[in-house]
């Protein structure tokens, strides 16, 4: 019997149990509790039900962080949100993100891997993306990024408009900025790649920790670059967000 049912308001299954108090059970360890009890069918069914159980959170809290930003661009002016994500790296790297610029080059693509994976990048939203290494740098490739990329396109799992249409119309640079990678109409959200991967870093280390490559095109794949050595990084990487190569 499943513990699985096709829920019409919701679109798709959700859990099925008579006892209200099953809810607040977790997923996980019901997945495991079957597997052990060999149950491998139902355990099966409740990994796809764990992929699309985190949708609603991850797309509310990314859609929050882009509403926000559009805020206090449209109260407080564009320049605004620069100040505001510096001031948001700040925090995060006292709680969890201080620790990327100590790993290795490697170490940072499998970290960041893990990050993009949980950002339910690529097709229907699964997790997955194209990681290749090259002589001097590796490349992951998003197609979409699971975050500022879905905002951008009409979703594909649940149809929702482009974050950057209507009926949000949630916002756009309106003109070059050095944190937008000097292009005009970068979501305010994907600004965040540009500061905090690339301009806060060079500021205290001297070069970016990853390099996003921004395509204008929302139905284009966007790819980070992780180069294996910081003198190899382009000059022009470092020109187009106002700062000058010293390496």
């Amino acid at each position: 019997m499943s513990l699985l049912e096709l829920s019409e308001k919701f679109g798709r299954k959700i859990i099925k149990s008579d006892r209200i108090e099953d809810h607040g059970k977790n997923t996980y360890s019901k997945i495991k509790k079957m597997i052990v009890e060999g149950d491998i069918r139902q355990a099966i069914d409740l990994v796809d039900y764990l992929q699309m159980e985190g949708k609603y959170l991850h797309d509310l809290y990314c859609d929050w962080t882009y509403s926000d930003l559009t805020y206090i661009a449209a109260k407080f002016g564009e320049e605004e949100v620069h100040n505001m994500l510096r001031y948001v790296k700040s925090v995060v790297d006292k709680v969890s993100y201080g620790k990327i610029p100590t790993l290795s080059t490697k170490e940072r693509v499998i970290h960041y891997s893990e990050v993009m994976r949980a950002h339910r990048t690529g097709p229907r939203e699964m997790g997955d993306f194209v990681v290749t290494e090259e002589e001097e740098r590796y490349v992951m490739e998003f197609d979409p990024c699971g975050s500022g990329g879905r905002m951008r396109m009409i979703g594909e799992i649940d149809k929702t408009p482009p974050r950057t249409g209507p009926p949000t119309n949630l916002g756009k640079t309106s003109k070059p900025y050095f944190w937008s990678w000097s292009k005009a109409g970068v979501p305010y959200y994907c600004t965040h790649c540009c500061i905090w991967h690339e301009i806060m870093p060079i500021e205290t280390q001297g070069y970016p920790l990853k390099v996003t490559e921004y395509s204008d095109d929302p139905n284009e794949p966007c790819k980070w670059y992780f180069y294996k050595r910081p003198e190899l990084i382009p000059e022009e990487y470092f020109v187009r967000i106002g700062k000058k190569k010293t390496l």
